[in-house]
């Protein structure tokens, strides 16, 4: 029977990350300086001429081939001479010869970001407000060819194209191209997303243009992040206006503004006939503290119509009587959205009514999982007994245990009663028990990992070698890697190799093993690549190589970050390229990682140009700042830190039991982008230390098979 059911619990969250995606608000950063210009030629009269009028006439002839890769190099020759000329070619090379909208993204991409410091030129800003964020940008997707060289990755690099354009106008120091941008965002196009994004990102001297006349809900969520005073009247006359989407965006950004006025607009409205303005409302009240917030949010859970944003408000704001309200909701709703939603807002719950319908719902198979992991982290003080009282009956031991176990390492507050249960778990004949009661122990820190993983029960051994991420001795990574030798069971093989996340300097692993691991797709195959890379020199290239431009882009990111650590000379160049190419923000982040740490290749032009494009064309804000900490010559510490968090992962059938097969495994992406394997118990659980922040659980088989072998 294959598991239906996957949740997913992390304290640094608000709501479950099953049922959410965080998206980090970008920070106020100042406009950069214009970088000054190139020194003149030092030669004679007439040097510079003679070098643009060869260089573009060999630009055209590039483009003139019928080899993609040659037009490409000749876009890139035409962007780093950036003469007038030049820059007039890059801008009419991006619709074909025939006179069509079509063009090949990757082209495109290599275009805006050749011109991305032209935009106090006329023509420039005008290719990038219509040709690349306008309806013309649309159209030369739509009409792309299947022969075009960008292949599966167009709508990604197009999506990537728009925002590098997006971001060169709003860091240009022309007003002008902040004008162009600001047309971009009030008109409803393709590029309108990129543009708000940039202006977040790099907010105007000057907003008061944009937030004239009747306001788009763009606009308004614009205004409202932005927090430009001076937009407060636009803002709220939209409160009225007849679009329903436009009336709550109004609403959200006077709460954003911190306007005294959001209160009672947000009382009115709770009564509005659209089902998304009640929510805007109610919502503004939570967020605003307001004494009625509570009876608000009582409503929402009883409308048919908002009972999912009311469950997933309750998580902010619930007392005795919506703890009533969401365990009703917990144990009637048919919708296993809605039942996590109610669950864990019961567990933010302060009320003892939280924890005390948290201990009943721990008893339904179908909702034992979610109910105690909301107990772990409940802020009620009654939480503690409840996790007391599943400990000790015997049909809930195992599931009170883990609880447990997560309170004491996330609330804190360890307590005798449980290291003594977590003890007669460990020393149980049961072997499901003694998983439980071993990592536990492990995962507290109370008992050595390599002690706890002589176990002869597989399933232990995998249990305790989860729990042993939390160990950050020398000692247990090298005596983890040197068990995975000669360990028999292949997927606790796979969880001890997990050690290889902080790095096997010694080469305890054998290259044909890492190897093997990559090839076969087990749990541990992008760890693996990132070590294969590391170590990798001059002979092992192209396996790498194989590896970057793998079809999956958490191998190409550990594959990347890899080769950042490794000695290999040509590494920054490879990984320079790379950046070109990549479409992933995982795999961005990953290799802009890899360049920043390649300190020793500091005035390396290739590294320069990678980092300098990113730092400031990059839509990724994490991206965006490696790559100006590295320019900078600043250090950078992407080590986990000291204490982490505990993921709380459940496998379960429809009917709320566990897997039939017990060696079932997987892969969690980390917030930190590595990705680390894991191994399921057999009740269904893995209690997973992980760096703060979303992950994502990838069920095995998901790292496809993939062959490194050298040709």
């Amino acid at each position: 029977m294959k598991p239906t059911l996957v949740f997913l619990i992390l304290s640094a969250l608000t709501c479950p990350a099953w049922a959410q995606v965080t998206v980090a608000q970008p920070g106020l950063h100042p406009r950069p300086e214009r970088a000054p210009p190139p020194p003149p030629a030092a030669h004679f009269p007439g040097t510079r001429g003679l070098r643009e009028h060869f260089g573009i006439d060999l630009a055209s002839r590039l483009l003139r081939g019928a080899d993609a890769g040659e037009r490409l190099r000749g876009l890139a020759r035409l962007a780093a001479i950036g003469s007038p000329e030049a820059v007039s070619m890059l801008v009419h090379a991006a619709r074909d010869p025939a006179g069509s909208r079509r063009v090949d993204t990757r082209a495109l991409l290599v275009i805006v970001r050749g011109l991305a410091d032209k935009t106090a030129t006329g023509e420039v800003r005008q290719f990038f407000k219509d040709g690349v964020l306008g309806s013309v940008g649309a159209r030369t997707s739509a009409g792309a060819s299947d022969t075009d060289s960008d292949g599966e990755g167009r709508d990604a690099r197009l999506g990537l194209a728009r925002s590098a354009a997006a971001l060169a106008l709003a860091t240009s120091p022309d007003p002008h191209a902040v004008e162009a941008l600001l047309m971009v965002v009030r008109d409803a196009g393709p590029g309108q997303a990129a543009a708000a994004d940039a202006l977040l990102a790099f907010p105007p001297e000057q907003l008061a243009t944009a937030v004239t006349g009747p306001l788009s809900p763009t606009l308004l969520r614009l205004a409202g992040k932005l927090g430009d005073l001076r937009a407060l009247d636009a803002v709220h006359a939209a409160l009225t206006a007849a679009d329903a989407t436009t009336r709550a965006a109004a609403l959200d950004a006077m709460v954003e503004m911190a306007d005294s006025r959001a209160v009672a607009a947000a009382s009115s409205m709770r009564k509005d006939a659209e089902p998304r303005v009640r929510e805007s409302a109610v919502g503004a009240l939570v967020r605003l503290g307001a004494p009625e917030r509570f009876r608000a949010v009582e409503a929402l859970i009883a409308d048919e119509t908002t009972v999912r944003e009311g469950a997933r408000l309750a998580g902010l704001a619930a007392d005795a009587g919506v703890a009533k309200a969401l365990a009703a909701l917990a144990v009637a709703s048919a919708d296993p959205e809605i039942r996590s939603l109610a669950v864990f807002a019961l567990g933010r719950c302060e009320d003892a009514l939280g924890p005390q319908a948290l201990t009943e719902l721990a008893k339904d198979p179908l909702r034992s999982g979610d109910a105690a992991a909301a107990l772990a982290r409940s802020p009620a003080p009654a939480a503690e007994g409840a996790i007391e009282a599943l400990l000790r009956a015997a049909p809930t031991r195992r599931l009170g245990a883990r609880a447990y176990v997560v309170r004491g390492v996330t609330v804190g507050g360890e307590r005798a009663w449980g290291t003594r249960e977590l003890e007669a778990l460990a020393a149980s004949r049961d072997a499901a028990d003694r998983s439980v009661g071993l990592a536990g122990l492990v995962l507290l820190g109370r008992r050595g990992a390599l002690d706890a993983i002589k176990d002869p029960d597989a399933g232990v051994r995998r249990a305790v070698a989860v729990a042993a991420m939390n160990d950050a001795r020398e000692s247990t990574r090298q005596g983890l890697l040197r068990l995975a030798e000669s360990e028999p069971d292949a997927l606790a093989r796979s969880v001890e190799r997990g050690a290889m996340v902080d790095g096997d300097p010694d080469g305890l692993v054998r290259e044909t093993a890492l190897t093997a691991s990559v090839e076969s797709g087990d749990p541990d195959a992008p760890l693996a690549a990132m070590t294969l890379a590391a170590h990798a020199d001059a002979r092992g290239r192209e396996a790498i190589d194989e590896l970057l431009t793998s079809a999956d882009p958490i191998l190409r990111a550990h594959a990347a970050r890899g080769l950042g650590a490794s000695r290999e000379g040509s590494a920054t160049g490879r990984l320079a390229h790379a950046y070109e190419i990549e479409v992933d923000p995982l795999v961005r982040r990953a290799i802009v990682l890899g360049l920043a740490r390649r300190a020793t290749d500091a005035d390396s032009p290739a590294r320069l140009s990678a980092l300098q494009v990113a730092a400031k064309l990059d839509p990724d804000r994490a991206v965006r700042e490696v790559a100006a900490r590295a320019l900078a010559g600043l250090s950078f510490d992407d080590r986990a830190p000291a204490r982490l968090d505990v993921a709380w992962l459940r496998l379960a059938t429809r009917s709320g039991e566990a897997p039939l097969d017990p060696a079932f495994g997987g892969v969690l992406l980390r917030a930190d982008g590595i990705a680390v394997p894991v191994a399921f118990d057999a009740d269904g659980y893995a209690l997973v230390p992980i760096v703060p922040g979303d992950a994502r659980l990838l069920l095995a088989p998901r790292i496809p098979a993939y062959d490194v072998s050298p040709r």
